[in-house]
């Protein structure tokens, strides 16, 4: 299923982040962030640059149709990067891709 408007307040996304700093990423997205030359700290920055306006779109997942995910599009480095967040208080790191829209 897909919508375009945010499933998750990215205000509350981006304290997650915040509270988490590194444990905020899945090692997936680390590892396609530093393929493109970034480090966290930069990968921390670029997801506090996010605004609501940026939302590419909000889709549940492949295997769990309850459990939502919000595509994000922001140009860094003159490159498209796709961030994707989902938010699973106690759960699982809220930034969970990180990558080069079209690679």
């Amino acid at each position: 299923m897909e919508k375009n408007t945010p499933h998750y307040e990215l205000a509350v996304i981006k304290a997650e982040v915040r509270r988490l700093g590194q444990k905020a990423f899945t090692k997936a997205s680390v590892k396609s962030a530093e393929k493109l030359g970034f480090n966290l700290s930069e990968m921390l920055e670029i997801v506090f640059e996010l605004q609501t306006r940026m939302l590419y779109k909000s889709m549940t997942t492949y295997d769990d149709h309850r459990i939502w995910q919000d595509v994000y599009h922001i140009n860094s480095r003159d490159q498209e990067i796709y961030i994707k967040v989902t938010y699973r208080p106690g759960g699982s790191p809220p930034v969970i891709s990180f990558k080069e829209k079209n690679p």
